[in-house]
C-alpha cells in the first residue's frame, strides 16, 4: 500500500519509472489508465520490493504441494499505476483470458504476482512467467471459484479499470 501513497505524492511518476527500458525479455506490459504501454523485464520487477508467500493451491489450479511463491505484490503494481481505491485490476494472460480483481482483494488478501516457485523462474510450461497467488492457506473462504478464477497464469499484462 505504501506504493499508493507513492503515487499520490508523485502524480508525475509513470509506468516508465516503474520499469525502465528493457533490457532482457518483456514479461509484461503495464497500461497506466490515460498513459501509454509500457514493457517490463524481469530484472525490472527484480528490483521491485519482493514478497513472499508459502501456500498450497487448490487441486483444481494443477500446481500441487506446499509451494513458496515469490515476486511482487500486486497491490505495489496497482499503487505506482495509480489504482484508486474502488479500482479493478485487469490481468491478461499470454492467450488473452482476462480477469479482473478488485481493489478490495489487494487490501484484504494481498495477492502475489509471483515469477518464482520455491526459488525457480516459473517458465511458460509452468504457468509464467507471472501467476497470481492467493494465500489460499490462511484463508479458507480463497478456495472458492471467484478466486479461483482471479488466480490467472501466463500474467502478461496489466490494466488498471
Amino acid at each position: 500500500m505504501a506504493a499508493m501513497l507513492l503515487w499520490a505524492c508523485h502524480p508525475a511518476l509513470s509506468a516508465q519509472t516503474l520499469c525502465p527500458k528493457p533490457t532482457g525479455r518483456v514479461v509484461l506490459v503495464l497500461h497506466p489508465p490515460g498513459g501509454s504501454a509500457t514493457p517490463c523485464d524481469l530484472q525490472a520487477l527484480d528490483k521491485m520490493p519482493q514478497k513472499t508467500l508459502e501456500t498450497s493451491l487448490p487441486a483444481s489450479l494443477g500446481l500441487t504441494g506446499h509451494n513458496r511463491w515469490s515476486g511482487v505484490a500486486l497491490s505495489h503494481i496497482a499503487g505506482l499505476l495509480g489504482a484508486g481505491p474502488n479500482a479493478d485490476i485487469q490481468l491478461i494472460a499470454l492467450n488473452n483470458y482476462a480477469v479482473s480483481v478488485p481493489m478490495s482483494d489487494l487490501r484484504r488478501y494481498d495477492p502475489v504476482l509471483a515469477s518464482r516457485r520455491n526459488g525457480d523462474m516459473l517458465s511458460v510450461r509452468d504457468k509464467g512467467p507471472l501467476i497470481l497467488i492467493y494465500p489460499f492457506d490462511q484463508h479458507r473462504e480463497l478456495d472458492a471459484q471467484e478466486y479461483l478464477n482471479r488466480s490467472i497464469w501466463q500474467i502478461h499484462e496489466i490494466r488498471i479499470k
